[in-house]
């Protein structure tokens, strides 16, 4: 599953649930919510899909990071059976 397939999915669920969260309060007359009760919800699911992709971009850093070190240990080791090759 790539990248933009995940994107919607995720959309398509989160807009499921407000949907539902919609239909549930809103069109009951009877429950009324406070907007800042409505604000403060959205606010926190903003916040959390804020944190999960900064968290996802991190990790894939984080990989690459880890990577490009690991070529360069490579590197050096190989240089340095070269060295031990040339002497022997």
């Amino acid at each position: 599953m790539d990248n933009r397939s995940k994107k919607l999915l995720m959309t398509l669920i989160v807009l499921f649930f407000v949907l539902v969260i919609w239909q549930r309060f809103f069109e009951a007359g009877s429950l009324q919510m406070p907007t800042w009760v409505v604000l403060s919800g959205l606010g926190i699911i903003f916040s959390g899909y804020m944190w999960w992709q900064t968290s996802r971009k991190e990790q894939e850093e984080d990989q690459h990071w880890i990577e490009q070190e690991g070529r360069v240990f490579i590197r050096r080791m190989e240089e340095e059976r070269e060295k031990k090759r040339a002497s022997s």
